[in-house]
């Protein structure tokens, strides 16, 4: 083969290798932005609930709350559809963000699966991710009256706690929510409610640290007035 072959066969082979890496390149800036897209409308999802809770209807329905989830319902749908192509990526925190606007929305089929996602992911990232994944679902389910799947939540939550006392005050928060649902069933269960709190005490006695243990037994105590179980909501279902 005669010198110039040589050359235009290596011209060509240089170009075709800039065409290949001009596409490649292409393709993963495209992946970039619509990564960016995803995380973008998570993070307002995550402040729509910030802006639902000043505004003057709060998470109660009116006119506000229509206005705030029709967008709610608009950017969560365009996250669920961005999704598949993220699957490796997106973490629990993400996840549960869109789990909770999708049934905010209107949508607890699709929520439920983005939930049981978002615990799935957890369990690669710790304890602490796989404690709010699962305690999120838990309210998820005490809201959509599955009563024993939601109790079988929250248990697996608790017990998904460390001996850190970091990760104790975690669960002991998670008790006492717990109890707060039991208190908002139909009819309230009292009683299941006091051996939670009793558990929540327990676990409070062996922090270490006297101000936070003292701390946790003013809050858990808040929940024995006989006004305030009705008085608070906790099952937004954000983890």
């Amino acid at each position: 083969m005669q010198r110039g072959n040589y050359v235009a066969l290596l011209i060509s082979a240089l170009a075709l290798a800039v065409a290949i890496y001009g596409v490649l390149e292409r393709r993963g800036a495209a992946r970039r932005s619509e990564r960016l897209r995803l995380s973008t409308l998570i993070a307002d999802l995550d402040g729509l609930y910030y802006e639902q809770l000043a505004s003057p209807d709060g998470l109660a329905p009116g006119d506000f709350a229509d206005g705030i989830n029709s967008r709610r319902e608009l950017m969560s749908m365009q996250a669920l559809a961005l999704l598949p192509a993220f699957r490796k990526e997106v973490t629990s925190a993400e996840l549960r963000v869109l789990a909770y606007a999708l049934n905010r929305a209107g949508y607890p089929s699709e929520s439920d699966r983005v939930w049981l996602g978002a615990i799935a992911v957890a369990a690669g990232e710790g304890p602490t991710q796989t404690l709010f994944a699962r305690r999120g679902y838990g309210y998820f389910l005490f809201n959509c009256g599955r009563l024993d799947d939601a109790r079988g939540q929250m248990r697996v939550a608790v017990e998904s706690a460390t001996s850190d006392e970091d990760s104790q005050v975690k669960a002991i928060e998670t008790l006492k929510c717990w109890a707060v649902e039991e208190f908002r069933t139909v009819p309230p269960s009292r009683a299941a409610a006091d051996e939670l709190l009793t558990e929540a005490r327990q676990l409070a006695d062996q922090i270490r640290a006297p101000r936070l243990r003292k701390q946790m037994h003013q809050d858990l105590d808040e929940l024995t007035e006989p006004t305030a179980a009705d008085a608070l909501r906790n099952g937004d279902g954000r983890g």
